[in-house]
């Protein structure tokens, strides 16, 4: 069996992985893991909310809703598609 000399690129990478992971806080446990998450979904909602009402200050809150369905709707598909490249990506690193 022929053994390749050159490391995959995941193990090369593995020491930078390890630098961003030490400066990271980690919830100490599922239940506050889970508190974190819902206050940021929060927060981040009603900033989502608040900035297309400034950019609309005529609009209804009907309108805002709509409007926010609708970014929603495209970030959406762009995620989709960033997930597809995404893929593609892992394949080519991880996979070759």
């Amino acid at each position: 069996m022929k053994r390749s000399k050159k490391a995959p690129l995941w193990l090369r990478r593995l020491d930078i992985v390890k630098a961003e992971m030490k400066s990271v806080r980690f919830p100490r446990s599922a239940q506050e893991g889970f508190r974190q998450c819902a206050e940021l979904s929060e927060t981040a909602g009603r900033l989502f909310w608040e900035s297309i009402r400034a950019d609309h200050p005529e609009a209804s809150d009907k309108d805002v809703e709509q409007e926010r369905r609708l970014l929603l709707a495209r970030l959406s598909a762009a995620q989709a598609r960033w997930i597809a490249k995404w893929k593609k990506e892992r394949d080519r690193y991880f996979r070759g």
